[in-house]
């Protein structure tokens, strides 16, 4: 399970059987961009997001950009179709889109990959590489895109 400060309160008071249609609900919902905040640096997240090796774009871009999976063992941790864990760690089937998330999101769940709170083999390394300014920019340009 993943730590949030923010959603703890709120997951934990619902019921079982309510996180289902929760998420099947917001889900549907479409992604508000956050207004731009430093065109700058938005151009070089969105530098960053496309030309990392590995580039952030191939798994977390949105269907009609994204470049596709690496699928070496070393990139994959190998058994992907075999349920046995992916670029992030176990069960990532569903690697997520973050065009259009809130940049504060993203630098929370970066930072707790850096800190090996958050475990995945590819995403504690890349986490890792970036700095705090490369981290913000990034976050920016993915939070002020549209989904």
């Amino acid at each position: 399970m993943r730590k949030s400060d923010i959603m703890a309160p709120n997951a934990t008071a619902l019921a079982y059987e309510d996180v289902a249609d929760v998420a099947t609900y917001f889900s549907g919902q479409i992604r508000k961009p956050d207004a731009l905040k430093d065109d700058s640096r938005v151009a070089w997240g969105e530098s960053l997001f496309y030309s990392r090796m590995p580039s952030c774009a191939m798994c977390h871009g949105s269907a009609g950009r994204q470049g596709g999976l690496m699928m070496g063992r070393g990139m994959m941790g190998g058994g992907m179709g075999r349920g046995m864990g992916g670029m992030m760690g176990p069960g990532t089937a569903n690697i997520p889109n973050l065009e259009g998330q809130h940049a504060a999101y993203i630098v929370d769940q970066l930072n707790r990959f850096t800190t090996g709170e958050r475990e995945g083999e590819v995403m504690n390394r890349v986490a890792t590489s970036l700095g705090e300014a490369d981290t913000q920019a990034v976050a920016e340009f993915l939070s002020s895109t549209p989904r």
